[in-house]
């Protein structure tokens, strides 16, 4: 019941107060600034904010503030003069009210309107001891926005005053984006595009101290003049070298680095790849060597069953963990070790004999079957059979349980695969297969790291940059975001490229002779649907063939076929295995592994639980402040 009562509550929350729970989508499109200083450094500060609403809207919110560094005696009158249009309509006697803040006052205009709407703000401020009075200068160090939360589309600034300010700046952070400011008699006319939210705006200009005589002295005894031109010496030199930087050296040196990993990757292959050349798409009918495949995977394709673990999601290799499965009980049971049969409704399993057979067979029979001697083919792998109900709607009580089960489960799990690999590489060893594979010389690694080095960076640096210059500085520069996104491409590419050779190392000539035996027989059982008659009858050992299809991902189609052509095999088992399609049972008990490990997986960890913009550089320190934005 009191749950009921608090979804009600949340309901009639969010419907009859929208505007605390969502941000009304609009955009400006323009914003003027008119600021008119007088004699007595008092000033009247008009800010004219044009909107366009994306959403319905209750009103829009428009703040000036006194934070940071400002004159002494600095204030603003509490009280402005609002003038509301919609739509070109002038709305009468809007209702608004100005809340006074830590470091200002935002003015709160209730003007509900509708998605579509164009409207109007112009809000007049008076303010009192707005510029620094040194003794040579008056110097106007300001900021009259600095947190709008939405883009602004087109800025103008008008400055005037009694006498016309010597110099006047005007700087937002922009890295390579300049504003025009132009002197038109004693009016300074400022305007600049695209100004991204949360960014502010600053104006830095001096007069003849004798322009303010009369205006209330500060105490400020020192000359400023000399400071003031340091100043912004120092800025335009800065923004000088950062365009240099992020046009010029900073996407030579990423570009450079770039260019390194394809140089670097064509002395690697060279290195790594073989020098004798063997034919492509060549056909081999009969397997090369009679291994469990098992053996295959590791000593061929340096495949294991660890590597292909359904737990380990950046596990990869030749084979599915799932073909590996089939692939070695469907040897056993052309072995003569395993029966299958087809039960009262589904396909069994049957353990004939054990005797003969290798640990990691044994061990795999474990795993599959458990103890048991017959098993229904879906229902392999009973020791580790879980579903989502373990967790589904459990308690905090049921937590440490649940992880318990969990833990247990891939614990057990993962300690059989280990034991069935380390008995599968004691078997190649008691075969005597030797080692196709060498490790990479220390040259080798260098140039894979030098790969991987050299595109990272440039991923990393370029996506750095842009984000650095966007966020801070307002420049959307695409050069750095192709350069990121390329070295990003490179970087998964060369991981693809150099996975291999760093995890097993690369494939000697001995190792590549056999490599491309096993190619061409697989190219056999890919192309086997569109073997001509005569290339069917050279085929002999057809169980083999069955069982290196279920490897190698052809099981489907190598059954059909020897459906199609009525191929008939000594074991009666495989013929059924055949005839009955049993392949596809195969797939899906297989496949159920993934769900139980990933159950496993998620109830180890399980909890009922888990059931602004910066400034940057380009400023000369002034304070103030402003904000927009919209309910």
């Amino acid at each position: 019941m009191k749950k009921r009562w608090l979804l009600a509550l949340v309901f009639t929350y969010l419907l009859f107060i929208p505007s605390l729970v969502f941000a009304v989508d609009f955009d400006i499109l323009s914003y003027q600034g008119d600021l008119n200083i007088h004699a007595d450094n008092t000033a009247i500060f008009k800010e004219t904010i044009t909107y366009r609403f994306g959403d319905d809207y209750n009103g829009q919110l428009v703040g000036l503030g006194k934070a940071g560094k400002m004159p002494e005696g600095f204030d603003i009158d509490p009280d402005p003069t609002v003038q509301v249009s919609k739509n070109g309509r002038i709305v009468q006697n809007v209702s608004f009210y100005t809340m006074e803040e830590e470091d200002g006052y935002k003015v709160k205009i209730y003007n509900a309107g509708y998605a579509g709407d164009t409207v109007r703000v112009t809000v007049t401020w008076k303010l009192t001891n707005l510029l620094f009075l040194y003794k040579d200068i008056a110097e106007l160090n300001w900021q009259p926005l600095t947190d709008s939360t939405g883009d602004i589309k087109e800025i103008e600034f008008k400055i005037s005053s009694d006498t016309p300010a010597e110099k006047l700046y005007f700087h937002a952070g922009q890295l390579l984006r300049d504003s025009s400011v132009e002197k038109v008699n004693n009016l300074y006319h400022v305007k600049m595009k695209d100004l991204p939210r949360k960014r502010q705006i600053e104006l830095h200009a001096y007069w003849p101290r004798s322009a303010f005589a009369g205006a209330p002295d500060q105490g400020l005894e020192e000359e400023r003049l000399t400071d003031f031109n340091r100043i912004e010496s120092n800025i335009a030199t800065e923004k000088a070298q950062s365009e240099i930087l992020m046009k010029w050296v900073f996407p030579v040196i990423f570009m450079s680095l770039l260019l390194l990993v394809p140089i670097f990757y064509r002395m690697f292959r060279q290195s790594t790849s073989i020098k004798k050349v063997f034919p492509k798409d060549h056909r081999l009918y009969e397997p090369p060597m009679d291994l469990p495949p098992m053996v295959l995977a590791e000593a061929v394709y340096s495949t294991s069953l660890e590597e292909v673990n359904p737990l380990n999601k950046s596990g990869f290799g030749k084979f599915t963990f799932e073909r590996l499965i089939q692939a070695t009980l469907l040897d056993l049971v052309d072995r003569g070790h395993l029966s299958i049969f087809q039960g009262d409704e589904e396909p069994y399993v049957r353990i004939i004999s054990e005797k003969g057979l290798s640990n990691f067979e044994k061990e795999c029979l474990r795993m599959t079957l458990s103890n048991k001697k017959e098993l229904a083919i879906s229902e392999l792998f009973p020791d580790y059979q879980v579903s989502s109900s373990l967790y589904r709607g459990a308690k905090e009580s049921d937590e440490k349980h649940i992880r318990e089960t969990g833990s247990r489960l891939k614990r057990s799990f993962e300690g059989r695969l280990q034991r069935i690999q380390s008995c599968v590489k004691d078997k190649v060893h008691v075969l005597r297969i030797p080692s196709y594979y060498r490790p990479l010389t220390s040259e080798e690694r260098r140039l894979a790291l030098g790969m991987r080095v050299c595109s990272a960076i440039t991923a990393l640096g370029g996506l750095l940059f842009f984000y650095y210059s966007w966020q801070t500085h307002g420049f959307f520069s695409i050069p750095f975001l192709l350069l990121g996104l390329t070295g990003l491409g490179a970087s998964f590419w060369v991981y693809l490229a150099t996975r291999g050779a760093y995890r097993d190392g690369v494939l000697t000539e001995e190792g590549a002779e056999i490599f491309y035996l096993w190619t061409s027989f697989e190219n056999m059982l890919r192309d086997i649907a569109h073997l001509d008659q005569a290339e069917l009858e050279s085929i002999v050992l057809w169980n083999r063939l069955l069982v290196y299809a279920t490897l190698f991902g052809y099981a489907k189609k190598v059954s059909k076929l020897m459906k199609v052509r009525h191929i008939q095999l000594e074991n009666p088992d495989l013929n059924l295995y055949v005839a009955y399609g049993w392949h596809s049972q195969f797939d899906t008990s297989t496949a159920q592994i993934k769900q139980y490990t990933a159950v496993a997986n998620t109830a180890s960890n399980y909890s009922v639980s888990s059931g602004s913009g910066s400034s940057g550089g380009g400023f000369s320190g002034g304070g103030g402040g402003g904000s927009i934005g919209a309910f």
